[in-house]
């Protein structure tokens, strides 16, 4: 598991939004993960069955999107 923190005004639940969509790639809004509302410009990626090239592709896909 990785925690990413996006730019500042960068929201997760959008990106997820546009990953899926455009990219083909999807992770966790960090939101969801917060109690008070905090958490907006962050992401959880998971990453356990792929294999190394695959991760790297998705992060690549995803970095676009930033």
């Amino acid at each position: 598991m990785l925690w990413v923190r996006l730019p500042d005004g960068c929201d997760g639940a959008s990106l997820l939004d546009r990953a899926v969509k455009e990219a083909r790639v999807a992770f966790v809004p960090g939101a969801a993960f917060f109690f008070d509302g905090r958490g907006r410009n962050t992401i959880r990626m998971s990453y356990s069955l792929p294999d190394e090239g695959t991760i790297r592709e998705g992060i690549r896909r995803l970095a676009s999107l930033i």
